[in-house]
């Protein structure tokens, strides 16, 4: 449940519900078909401009191809719902995470917005089967546990096809790293809006069935998942946290590397680390008078952020000087240099690097960047042994301070590989489309992990832990991790 509380929350704050943007043939809710042919051509042009590599995984010819199919879908006036699917699939075809959009989903949020129904699964995936993770409504048929085959009369093998056109993915485990924190979102896109929703499962037993589960409020659903809790571990992956374990171990949880809304406040600056620089000083002084030997650094769960924030951790943690990539390489699009024109261009930092560089390139040049190399920070740091936790859900900035500090031989990773890759494509920007308003979001560096590994998978754990059982009120996966680290320090 945790997962799609996070998808919705949000964005259930911030968008305006109109229910005009609830999916509609009527064309009084249309853009004409010059609007959409005019905002799929601008989209593919500004992402050649724009995108550091938008052929990595794609021949031209083939997105060619795409383009041309899409806009063969556009020869009269089309409903917006439709075109803003449309533009999800332009997106998606790139199969790179950080080049998306989420036009489509403010129509589910308009949706659920106005009080309308969305079908209540909850899932994870254990390998290459999804399971429930909650009960299902208010009926007993599909426990926890339940293996699901199939969604609405399609092989669930067949659904995930169907989201990997929408969703923007690197990879097949990214794409069910999504699904799992959003299949109400990704089932109203794939289906519609519906009264009910036919699933066919195997429950944990081993009986096949079939349920229609029927749609019901947001808010509904809260209240019955809150009414029928399945055990989990109480644990906030977004909590900034630290204690001590005994035993010589010292447990830190940073949260997101980002300021979380109280850190801002109502007014404050997207961009505020005092905060959490104070918390990690106070997190390193108790480390240092616990006497600690060892450090579990948490990153389950972890959605990422800037590396400002994360190297005041990593800077603690070596003696020597560091740099994130083994290779950072920006496009200097004509969108992405107006964004940048009036930063400081401090050869120092590493936005300072790329303001100078944006500056005299050419533009759709591609620019190699010089990283600065990051400093130790001397108070309080700790030279005993890293171990690092991550899961599938260690997203972005998180994967990849894992891989660099597996590459760098700074700690050893333990728990499940990541769904985000740390070879990746980022450093977003974005632009408005003209007709719809839809925003782009587009990679405009390409970073190669410390290692130099070009390979399109996530970060590979040194001691591999499977992730909790469901229904389990026990954190085994943590509790695996310190029985790990006891007995690598016996036989040390």
């Amino acid at each position: 449940m945790i997962g799609i509380r996070r998808i919705f929350a949000g964005l259930l704050l911030v968008l305006a519900w109109d229910a005009n943007a609830q999916p509609s043939d009527d064309c009084a809710n249309c853009f004409t078909a010059a609007e959409a042919q005019e905002d799929l051509r601008i989209l593919y042009q500004r992402l050649q401009e724009e995108h550091v590599d938008l052929f990595a995984r794609r021949r031209k010819t083939d997105y060619d191809a795409q383009i041309d199919r899409l806009g063969a879908q556009i020869d009269r006036p089309i409903p917006k719902y439709k075109f803003r699917l449309l533009l999800h699939k332009a997106m998606a075809f790139g199969e790179i995470g950080h080049a998306k959009t989420e036009a489509a989903l403010e129509d589910v949020f308009a949706h659920v917005g106005a009080g309308g129904g969305i079908i209540p699964l909850s899932i994870v995936y254990r390998e290459e089967a999804m399971l429930t993770d909650n009960w299902t409504g208010t009926s007993e048929a599909l426990p926890p546990g339940s293996r699901i085959t199939g969604l609405g009369g399609m092989p669930t093998a067949d659904f995930e096809a169907e989201v990997r056109k929408l969703v923007s993915a690197d990879t097949t485990r990214l794409l069910r790293a999504q699904i799992e924190l959003g299949l109400p979102a990704y089932l109203y896109l794939v289906f519609g809006p519906r009264d009910a929703l036919t699933v066919q499962f195997v429950t944990p037993d081993g009986n096949s069935g079939t349920h229609d589960v029927a749609a019901m409020p947001l808010g509904e659903m809260y209240a019955l998942h809150d009414e029928r809790p399945v055990e989990r571990p109480d644990r906030n992956a977004n909590a900034r946290v630290y204690r001590d374990l005994g035993d010589g171990l010292f447990y830190l949880q940073p949260g997101p590397f980002s300021a979380t809304s109280e850190e801002r406040g109502e007014d404050g600056a997207a961009y505020t680390i005092g905060p959490f620089r104070e918390f990690v000083a106070q997190a390193f002084a108790a480390l240092a008078n616990s006497g600690a030997r060892d450090l579990i650094v948490d990153l389950r769960g972890n959605g990422g952020g800037d590396a400002s924030f994360s190297d005041l951790i990593i800077a603690r943690l070596t003696d020597q000087p560091y740099r994130h990539s083994a290779r950072y390489e920006i496009r200097a699009g004509p969108n992405t240099k107006a964004v940048w024109a009036g930063r400081d261009a401090n050869p120092e930092t590493l936005s300072g690097r790329i303001a100078a560089a944006l500056r005299t390139a050419a533009d759709g040049e591609r620019v190699s960047i010089d990283l600065p190399a990051i400093q130790p920070i001397t108070d309080d740091g700790f030279n005993g042994r890293v171990w690092v936790l991550v899961d599938r859900h260690s997203f972005s900035n998180a994967a990849v301070v894992a891989a660099l500090m597996q590459d760098l031989d700074i700690a050893a990773v333990m728990g499940e590989e990541t769904a985000d890759v740390p070879t990746t494509y980022g450093a977003v920007e974005s632009f408005a489309l003209p007709n719809s308003g839809a925003s782009i979001v587009y990679p405009k560096a390409y970073m190669v992990r410390p290692s130099g590994s070009e390979a399109i998978r996530g970060v590979v754990p040194d001691f591999p832990i499977p992730p909790n059982p469901i229904g389990s009120a026990r954190d085994t996966v943590l509790e695996a991790a310190i029985k790990e680290i006891k007995r690598e320090d016996r036989s040390s």
